[in-house]
């Protein structure tokens, strides 16, 4: 037994419904707090993703690394 697919017409695909969904503003799930505690300096950064913001941590510390040769920039993950 072979089915055969229905072709659809222009009235058929017009009778369809398609729903608008509205934006949605997703809230920041983490900050990274970026702090320079010889200058006593903190940014906050506000990310959504939480692999990002790991990531953005990875890059402040690999600077502190390279750049400063010492411990004068941190970096933490918080929940907001």
């Amino acid at each position: 037994m072979l089915l055969e697919k229905k072709t659809l017409t222009l009235n058929d695909i017009e009778a369809e419904t398609a729903l608008v969904l509205p934006e949605r503003n997703m809230m920041a799930l983490v900050t990274v707090v970026i702090t320079n505690v010889l200058n006593n300096l903190s940014i906050d950064v506000d990310v959504r993703n939480n692999n990002v913001a790991v990531q953005v941590c990875a890059v402040v510390l690999l600077l502190n690394t390279i750049l400063a040769g010492g411990n004068e920039l941190t970096c933490t993950i918080e929940q907001r």
